[in-house]
């Protein structure tokens, strides 16, 4: 994608392209099915607890709430299949298609290609783990600068990958358990219930404190983030957050002497004055700009 066309300008001020409509129904889809199989799903494994009973009657209770959670687990593994067909057509028409038209398709070639690629984790999210430390510590007055993806961001990326075959692969062994038992011991019923069960309680207290803390609740963005609905981070967040990949699109675009000093540093003579981000009371309408295709 061009620099210019990275950069969106709605009433004086910029935003910054970072995921396409493709990339946000996915998320949302996700987000969706990830929350109704942890309503119907929780009050099993608490079943003791005095919200259980009630929580899980808002769905229907035991006749119905197990159909429920079985839907959105069912389309959950086919949204995980739909995003590895998703990956592999992006890998195979951004970079094998481009290689092989150069003639330089070769197993070594693709193989720096896919570790080269900006969500896989890298030396620089070592060092920007490093540096944050350091920062927080006070050992340094300098913020790492992230790039277009944060190690933190790689990390709520990939961990998904191990819980959804984890938890879908157990889910449908107790789905099947009649099925399963014909060919394997039936202890395997009670082991997938302790990998069903204790992971889909790792993965609510990742999502809840984690993700949605540095998504959602962080000063920057509270009391919620529009970026998975829009598209778009704000000029501020993008310099707080990828100021490397901030400071390449806005010398690419020829704004280079308009960007923001990294966040949490001191401005210097001629920078642009540092301003906090702002807190949104509505999602930025981008209808009637320039769209952004998938690449």
């Amino acid at each position: 994608m061009k620099p210019q066309n990275m950069i969106k300008e709605k009433d004086g001020k910029r935003y910054f392209f970072r995921f396409t409509l493709n990339q946000r129904l996915q998320h949302i889809t996700m987000a969706s099915c990830v929350i109704v199989l942890i309503l119907t799903g929780m009050p099993l494994k608490f079943k003791q607890a005095f919200w259980a009973p009630y929580l899980y009657n808002l769905f229907g209770g035991i006749h119905v709430a197990p159909i429920v959670h079985k839907v959105a687990g069912t389309t959950l593994l086919l949204l995980f299949a739909y995003h590895l067909g998703y990956v592999f057509v992006t890998i195979f028409k951004n970079h094998i298609i481009p290689l092989r038209q150069k003639g330089q398709l070769t197993v070594g070639n693709l193989i720096k290609t896919l570790i080269n690629l900006p969500i896989m984790p890298n030396i620089k999210d070592l060092e920007d783990i490093r540096d944050l430390l350091k920062y927080l510590l006070f050992i340094s007055d300098k913020p790492p600068e992230g790039a277009q993806f944060t190690w933190k961001e790689k990390f709520d990326y990939w961990a998904p990958f191990w819980g959804i075959v984890i938890i879908g692969s157990s889910g449908l062994i107790m789905w099947n358990k009649e099925l399963i038992t014909r060919f394997l011991p039936g202890e395997v019923i009670n082991f997938a219930l302790i990998a069903h069960s204790d992971e889909a309680l790792l993965a609510m207290l990742f999502l809840f404190i984690w993700h949605f803390y540095n998504v959602h609740f962080s000063l920057s963005v509270f009391p919620m983030g529009t970026v998975f609905l829009t598209g778009y981070l704000s000029e501020e967040q993008m310099a707080e957050e990828h100021y490397q990949q901030y400071r390449e699109v806005m010398t690419a675009a020829g704004l280079q002497d308009q960007m923001l000093p990294p966040h949490g540093t001191r401005p210097q003579k001629g920078d642009r004055e540092a301003i906090p981000a702002p807190v949104e009371d509505s999602v930025p309408d981008f209808s009637g700009e320039a769209k952004v295709t998938d690449n």
